[in-house]
């Protein structure tokens, strides 16, 4: 670790170090300590002896990036924010035009074309509109000009159109594309990419669309987002939408997490549905929806889909959880485009609900949950699960996930595909134990279309 060692020292030597999305400012902290906490292995002697640079020069082909990096390699597993603060060290916001840029080329505009029949006392006829949106790469190979793209599911369907559901006639714009799209013909003279409709659900607001053998992908910019770990978030901490406001071109605002997991009921196609959604005051305007919600590291967190509109209400917009819309996706593409989501078929209900503050002083509310009705006959977990039950964790293809909110097992149970056996750790009666669930019935699954 004397590479740490180094860069500790470096942080010391001047009053503001510029690095990326924060900026490190000194506090009265003893370097030494602080490189043992981070792994160095020695006497404060041997340290003093390792902090010699390369040519002599003390620390200077060293950057905080890199000894957060080390960190990384040495077991660390937080954030760069998490590691300033760890470090004892004043976080301050600097900007990263570098990885914002990234994170743009990782969005498109989404434009769909729909058809409706007019009938009057005239007769009838057939009009076009556009459906405007946004879309995060997932995928891309550039070689091929293939890419996988998520947007909302109202983006790309409307059960109301003559199309009876997902648009026929789909194109997609990077940032600073030409957008000549007609809602009838397509685009033929711009740089949109045609794509097609994969599948999707209402019912969590997701949809997937592709691109194939596409030019402007072959010879353009265009990357993959790189996804983060929405459980992970914190109210307060420091995001920006990407997106495609008023279908007027990728553009980015900022804000901050307002709440890192709650419930809104939306109506959809005369229904009324709940979505588990991330909430942020940063501005999502018509257009935004499909869009990506990325945290200060550069990591998509979200895919915007929502905002309060009101009179008297400002700044209320949602997005839902990529670690949610991950594991929809793969499900997605291993079930030809419907979404099969394993059900253990019991209720759940919270006993306990308690929050937290972690040593870098982030908020966390944990859940004791647990089974609150009889399992009946015909359901997955039946002779498995009992009332009562606390579920404690999941094990499933040889990993373990430790709940801490309850959310987390349906989560979980969108990994599940037909045939696997599921392990559940429960408290019971006060002891701990485990119960295999195996999925190998279609009725032990619900599908979503």
């Amino acid at each position: 670790m004397k590479k740490i060692g180094k860069a500790i020292l470096s942080l010391f030597c001047a009053a503001t170090l510029f690095v990326g999305v924060t900026a490190c400012n000194e506090e009265v902290v003893n370097a030494y300590d602080i490189a043992v906490k981070n792994g160095f292995v020695g006497t404060e002697k041997e340290w003093l002896e390792s902090l010699h640079g390369a040519n002599g020069k003390d620390a200077e082909d060293i950057t905080a990036r890199d000894l957060y990096e080390t960190a990384k390699e040495e077991g660390f597993t937080g954030s760069f924010l998490d590691f300033c603060k760890e470090l004892g060290l004043t976080v301050v916001e600097n900007n990263d035009v570098d990885r914002i840029s990234k994170n743009i080329m990782s969005v498109v505009s989404v434009n769909c074309g729909f058809s409706y029949t007019n009938k009057g006392l005239g007769g009838s006829g057939i009009s076009y509109y556009t459906s405007a949106g946004s879309g995060v790469i997932l995928d891309v190979n550039k070689q091929a000009g293939n890419a996988l793209i998520v947007t909302n599911y109202h983006v790309a369907v409307d059960p109301t159109s003559n199309e009876r559901g997902a648009s026929r006639n789909i194109c997609l714009y990077g940032y600073g594309a030409l957008n000549y799209f007609d809602p009838q013909n397509g685009d033929t003279k711009g740089n949109g990419m045609r794509a097609t409709y994969v599948g999707g659900a209402v019912e969590y607001d997701i949809a997937l669309l592709k691109v194939e053998g596409s030019d402007y992908i072959k010879n353009g910019n265009l990357q993959a987002a790189k996804l983060g770990e929405s459980d992970s978030v914190s109210i307060g901490e420091k995001v920006y939408a990407i997106g495609n406001p008023e279908d007027m071109g990728i553009s980015i605002t900022g804000g901050l997490i307002s709440v890192e997991s709650e419930y809104i009921t939306m109506e959809v196609q005369n229904s009324q549905i709940d979505y588990r959604v991330i909430r942020t005051d940063a501005a999502i305007n018509a257009g935004n929806s499909g869009g990506g919600l990325f945290d200060a590291e550069g990591n998509l967190i979200g895919i915007v889909n929502a905002k309060t509109i009101g009179e008297e209400t400002d700044n209320m917009g949602y997005a839902l959880p990529i670690t949610q819309v991950k594991n929809l996706c793969d499900n997605m593409l291993d079930n030809g485009g419907v979404i099969k989501r394993a059900m253990l078929g019991i209720t759940l209900d919270i006993s306990e609900s308690t929050v937290i503050q972690d040593l870098s002083g982030e908020l966390k509310l944990t859940e004791k949950f647990f089974v609150a009705q009889a399992v009946t006959s015909e359901k997955a977990a039946f002779g498995k699960l009992r009332y009562g039950d606390v579920i404690k964790y999941i094990v499933l293809h040889g990993e373990r996930t430790d709940f801490t909110r309850q959310y987390q097992i349906n989560d979980e149970l969108l990994k599940v595909r037909k045939g696997d056996t599921v392990t559940l750790g429960i408290e019971r009666d006060g002891s701990a134990m485990e119960v295999e669930i195996k999925f190998d019935k279609n009725s032990y699954f619900v599908v979503y279309s």
